[in-house]
């Protein structure tokens, strides 16, 4: 048992490096999760796996090699961006145009990309990155009648 623990131990300290490269939590969670789960009754990745492995149900990684997700309905488009990154670029192309010359809540925001860039962000997207804007005095805001946040050049 000992042997394993210290075996184990080595093998973590040689892969964290590596995992912490993922700036996302939940993808060193899950690639943790992974080397966890073939540890157990599958090959590891150090030992090249036989021609007919195939892996096991539950495992996930069949899901996360061909790119499946659990999450979201099967055989429906994904409608939103799973990521805010293009969020972010979005929102500084509308800062560099003339876009805020007039007063925009988030919704407007969401619309003015879904018609532009083509895509359907969801508002908590650009919510901190237009705090944060506000707060640097990129733009201003202010509320509305309705208690919504408008922001403006």
């Amino acid at each position: 048992m000992r042997e394993k623990f210290h075996e184990l131990k080595c093998q973590l300290e040689e892969l964290a490096e590596t995992v912490n490269k993922f700036e996302s939590e939940a993808v060193q969670l899950r690639l943790v999760e992974l080397l966890f789960n073939q540890t157990r009754d599958e090959p590891r990745f150090s030992e090249p796996p036989s021609p007919d492995y195939q892996p096991g149900p539950g495992s996930g990684l069949a899901d996360w090699q061909s790119g499946a997700s659990s999450r979201g309905r099967p055989g429906r488009p994904r409608k939103t961006v799973p990521s805010a990154s293009g969020a972010v670029a979005a929102l500084g192309k509308l800062i560099d145009s003339d876009f805020f010359d007039e007063r925009r809540t988030i919704g407007d925001i969401v619309k003015k990309c879904e018609q532009e860039v083509g895509v359907r962000y969801k508002s908590n997207a650009f919510s901190g990155p237009l705090s944060r804007y506000a707060a640097s005095g990129v733009l201003k805001r202010d509320k509305n009648a309705d208690g919504k946040f408008e922001y403006y050049k």
